[in-house]
């Protein structure tokens, strides 16, 4: 019984060493052209989201909902983009 534990094992170990490891931790792999845009893109619209949920929480609402809506603009740019891989 001990040995049939140990081949099962020792097929299972075999068979982790042959496929690739992927971490991630791994460098970012997107060798598409639009990865620097893509980037501005969503930096865009986190420092649009981010200042338009301040303004929602300090000064007014309806000025918020214009801010977070035209900083969502530019995420979903940035979705075409990854989506159809321009």
């Amino acid at each position: 019984m001990a040995t049939q534990q140990e081949e099962t094992n020792k097929q299972l170990e075999e068979a982790m060493a042959n496929r690739p490891r992927r971490h991630n931790l791994e460098p970012f792999r997107d060798s598409s052209k639009t990865r620097v845009l893509r980037m501005w893109l969503n930096i865009i619209f986190l420092v649009g989201a981010i200042a338009g949920l301040i303004v929602y929480f300090k000064v007014d609402h309806e000025v918020a909902k214009y801010i977070l809506i035209s900083s969502l603009v530019f995420k979903f740019v940035e979705l075409i983009l990854r989506i159809f891989k321009i």
